[in-house]
Formats: structure tokens, C-alpha cells, sequence
């Protein structure tokens, strides 16, 4: 024990000893450096650069004092008025004769004259602010949250490729829908704080619409003024159901020739969807279509009715899943083969039919994904057409400055900010080339008025609706209670099906609603 108490004696010596030395060394460490610093500042300080810059400073001091006594000196003769008086009577009476001073007179009064009768014919006062009406969304709690304001601002062309476009009518389209719970909300969030998108319209309801080039901008070239357009725009962008849009060309097509506004609006959305999973999602074409035995699920949904047209217009065999007051809807459109959702489950209907190569999933929660497979042929493949879920709409706010970082930038790099369904004007093209030889039917369901958005977003939403659901911007036969009465629109989707299987002539048998001219739907309801 004592020897064990020696060695730690020994090294608490040897270390007091070793902070002495290391204390005195920094010591005389921290002398030299103060001495050096002394010696360097008293050169820097009696050198010729430090003297100029004292002899500078100096003169800057006596030039600011000279001033500042002559703006006293100068205050001095302002607040005397006599002596000032004085002055001005000298200059009159010495310098200027009175002839000289009349004529001066003169030219003042007549140059102010000319000058405000110039400043009156330039003039132009500048135009009220137009307002209009749109159907915007007040909250994330489903068509509840809707509402129609008259009081929006008229956008206006900022861009020489811009047209605006004043709406006829627009669809309601199931990411619409969508819109109204949230989805997309963080992503539009952050949007409108980069100014990506229109901070004054970031509460309107996106729609795919159609309607009449009233203005375009010097660089426009394929539209003019007064030409049938239509187009769509994705879910984050600033919201078009809404009287009056500002518009890019490159978004922008000519509307079918023959085809009014409301029917239409019935196919920009659900054609392009369905078009997307025909041709680069499935891969089919007119050519490997034909023989090919396809299911689309939901057949009476907007995108449905145009999956079978395009299949059996391609020689596919379809077959299709719809309810029962749609099955003349479907029979009509070409589906061979109806399985009515309303008689048992599904799925067990399935398992006793031959298997499919190609099965179209157009109705979100009614058979997932992975049931559709197990009807599918080897090598078949499952298509699903409803929007997919956004991750970014269940970030925490721990994620958002990271998600924020990562959107600035892809808009740095141009890119979109979602990868969603590009709305391209060539795929409206083929559209619309498809309804003017008759190959493609819009099949429209019912038609609000834009206070009655609520009941058109809950009639979208509906297992009773057939096809596409539309809301009027036009002001003639305004509707007050609902959908447009019968009296004012043409016959039902099941009426027009159930004439046409049985043999009577369609387009003779169809009533045209008031002021829309050339319509050639399939089905046309209320």
C-alpha cells in the first residue's frame, strides 16, 4: 500500500511539475505575440498610408463642415421672407423688363394649358375588373366544401403563348372528387408558395373543359380568336372550373367538329386515361388488340365507357362489370359480356368465366389489384386507370422541408412536379379524330349548373351514375334546382341504349338540349 501511495506521489509531482513549465512557456509565448502586435500597429500607424488616410479624413471633416455652414447660411435667407423679397424685387426690377415677364407669364399658362389638354386625349381610363364566376373549395372535407363565388378576378394573358379561353362547360372527373378530401394538398401547398401555381386561384376545382378563344397572345399561332377548344389540366395545377382560363397553347386542342360543349367535356379526362392504358400501359394497338379477351371493371365509369369503345373498336372480345341500370349503356358501347355488380359477389361470377389477357381496374376499393390476377391468363396483365395515392400527403411536418427541397428542385430541372397523366393535345387529336368519324361515343350521364356543383360532385360519385357528369358555365337556360329538367335535355342513358338495341334510329330519336348544336352522344341523360 505504501509503495502504491509513493508512485502516485511521484506522478502528482512530475505533473505539477509539467503544468509549471507548460504555464510558463505559454506565458512568454503570449508576450512575444503582444509585443509583436504592438510593434506592427505603431508601423502600420506612423507609416505614409496611415498618414494619408488621417490627411483624407481631415478633408472630408472641413468639406463636411463648409457644407453644413452654407446650408445654414442658406436656412438664414429662408426664414427671412423681407430679405428674400428683397431679392426677388432686385432680380425683377435689374435683370427682366416687364414686356419679358408678361410674355414668360404667358408661355406658362398657355404651355400648362397644352400640356393638360395632351394629358386629357391620352388618357384612358383603365377597364373595370371583370369578375366570374367559379366553383371553388373552401376545405378538405368532400363535395360539402364546395361552393360557387361570383367575385373572382378575370385572369389575363401575361404570356405571348397564352390564350384565354372562356368555359362552356367542364366535367367532373374522379380526381376531382379526390381534390375535395386532400389529395394533392401538400404538393399544391407548396406550389403556390414557389408561385408555381396562381396564388388567387389555388382554391379552384381543376375540371377538364372546353370552350372559346376570346384572346391569344402574339405568339400564338395555331389558334385564333373564336375557335372550339378543349383541355385539361393536372391536379396541382391552379384549378379551370371556373368561367374564364388562362391557358398555354401547347395545352391546348381543337375541340371535335359536331360535338357540343357539354358532351365534350365528357371525354378530354377519361379519354386520355383510357387511351394511356391502352396504348402505353397495356401496349395494345389496332392490330394486337383483335382476338385478345378483355375485362374492364367498372365498364359504366367515364373511363370504362371509353375502354370498351376502343377495344371492340380494335376487334378485342370484351367483357365488363357495371350495374344493372347501366347494362343497356354497356351493351350498347360493345361489351359482349355483362356481369351486373348488384347480383352476388363479383369475384365468384369471375371464377366461372374464362380468363382474360388484359383486365382493365377502372374503380378504386371494389377488387384490388391483386384480385384482378388471379382471372388473368398466363402472361395477362392488370391495368388500374384511378389516381394513385401521393406519399406527400401523409408527411409529417418533420418530411415537408425535405419533400419542399426535393420539389424546388425538380422545378429547377423542369420537370413535373408529380408524375401523373400527362394531358398531351396530340392524344386529344386522336380523340377527337375517333368522334368525328363516329368511332367514339361520349356517353354523358347529367348536366348542373355551376351553384349546383355540390349535387354534381355527389351525383360523380354515385353507383348510379352512368359515364360522365357536367357542369354548365353557359348562362343561357340557367338551372336553379339541380340537374337541367328532362323537358330541357335529351333522353336518358337507358332510354337511348334500350332504342338503339331494339333497332330505332339514335340520332333521329335524340332530342337536342336548347342553344347546343351538332350533338351526337350515345347517351345523353339527366
Amino acid at each position: 500500500m505504501d509503495e502504491v501511495l509513493f508512485h502516485i506521489s511521484q506522478h502528482l509531482e512530475a505533473l505539477q511539475v509539467y503544468l509549471n513549465s507548460s504555464i510558463q512557456h505559454g506565458r512568454l509565448m503570449l508576450q512575444t505575440s503582444s509585443d509583436h502586435a504592438r510593434t506592427f500597429f505603431t508601423e502600420v500607424w506612423s507609416g505614409q498610408r496611415a498618414a494619408n488616410l488621417r490627411e483624407g479624413v481631415e478633408q472630408l471633416y472641413l468639406w463636411l463642415a463648409d457644407q453644413v455652414g452654407e446650408v445654414k447660411r442658406l436656412a438664414e435667407g429662408l426664414i427671412q421672407p423681407q430679405r428674400f423679397l428683397r431679392q426677388i424685387r432686385h432680380l425683377l426690377e435689374n435683370d427682366l423688363s416687364r414686356t419679358g415677364l408678361y410674355f414668360g407669364g404667358l408661355g406658362f399658362l398657355f404651355g400648362g394649358l397644352f400640356g393638360v389638354m395632351l394629358g386629357l386625349s391620352w388618357y384612358r381610363p383603365p377597364p373595370p375588373m371583370q369578375r366570374m364566376r367559379a366553383v371553388v373549395c373552401t376545405g378538405y372535407y368532400g363535395p360539402d366544401s364546395l361552393a360557387t363565388v361570383d367575385d373572382l378576378p378575370v385572369p389575363t394573358i401575361s404570356s405571348p403563348d397564352q390564350i384565354l379561353v372562356q368555359v362552356k362547360a367542364a366535367s367532373v372527373d374522379t380526381v376531382d372528387s379526390k381534390i375535395c378530401c386532400g389529395y394533392g394538398r401538400v404538393l399544391r401547398k407548396q406550389l403556390y408558395r414557389h408561385s408555381y401555381v396562381s396564388i388567387d386561384r389555388d382554391r379552384i376545382v381543376c375540371g377538364l373543359l372546353q370552350g372559346i378563344i376570346i384572346e391569344i397572345g402574339q405568339k400564338v399561332k395555331n389558334f385564333e380568336v373564336g375557335d372550339e377548344v378543349w383541355f385539361g389540366a393536372p391536379f396541382w395545377s391552379s384549378g379551370t372550373m371556373c368561367e374564364c382560363v388562362v391557358v398555354k397553347e401547347n395545352m391546348v386542342a381543337k375541340k371535335p367538329r359536331g360535338v357540343g360543349f357539354e358532351v365534350a367535356a365528357s371525354l378530354p379526362y377519361a379519354g386520355t386515361v383510357a387511351w394511356n392504358a391502352m396504348v402505353h400501359q397495356a401496349g395494345l394497338n389496332d392490330a394486337s388488340t383483335a382476338g385478345k379477351r378483355i375485362l374492364v371493371h367498372g365498364g359504366s365509369s367515364p373511363v370504362g365507357c371509353i375502354l370498351i369503345q376502343l377495344a371492340r373498336l380494335w376487334g378485342g372480345s370484351v367483357a365488363t362489370t357495371c350495374s344493372s341500370r347501366a347494362t343497356p349503356v354497356a351493351q350498347a358501347l360493345g361489351a359482349e359480356e355483362v356481369i351486373v355488380t348488384g347480383r352476388g359477389n363479383v369475384e365468384k361470377q369471375l371464377e366461372v368465366r374464362e380468363s382474360f389477357d388484359m383486365i382493365f381496374n377502372t374503380v378504386e376499393g371494389s377488387l384490388s389489384h391483386e384480385a384482378c390476377l388471379k382471372f388473368c391468363r398466363p402472361g395477362g396483365r392488370v391495368v388500374t386507370t384511378f389516381p394513385s395515392h401521393i406519399a406527400s400527403d401523409s408527411y409529417s411536418f418533420l418530411l415537408r422541408p425535405t419533400y419542399n427541397l426535393w420539389l424546388r428542385i425538380k422545378l429547377l430541372l423542369g420537370l413535373s412536379p408529380w408524375g401523373d397523366l400527362v394531358l398531351s393535345p396530340t392524344t386529344l387529336d386522336q380523340l377527337a379524330a375517333l368522334v368525328e368519324d363516329g368511332s367514339l361515343q361520349p356517353v354523358v350521364d347529367k348536366i348542373f349548373s355551376p351553384q349546383d356543383a355540390e349535387l354534381a360532385f355527389q351525383h360523380a360519385g354515385s353507383d348510379e351514375a352512368i359515364g360522365k357528369t357536367v357542369i354548365r358555365f353557359r348562362l343561357e337556360h340557367a338551372c336553379t334546382c339541380g340537374a337541367y329538367p328532362r323537358s330541357h335535355s335529351c333522353m336518358t342513358a337507358v332510354q337511348t341504349c334500350k332504342r338503339w338495341l331494339s333497332g330505332a334510329s339514335f340520332y333521329s330519336n335524340l332530342r337536342k338540349p336548347p342553344n347546343v348544336s351538332h350533338m351526337s352522344p350515345i347517351a345523353w341523360g339527366v
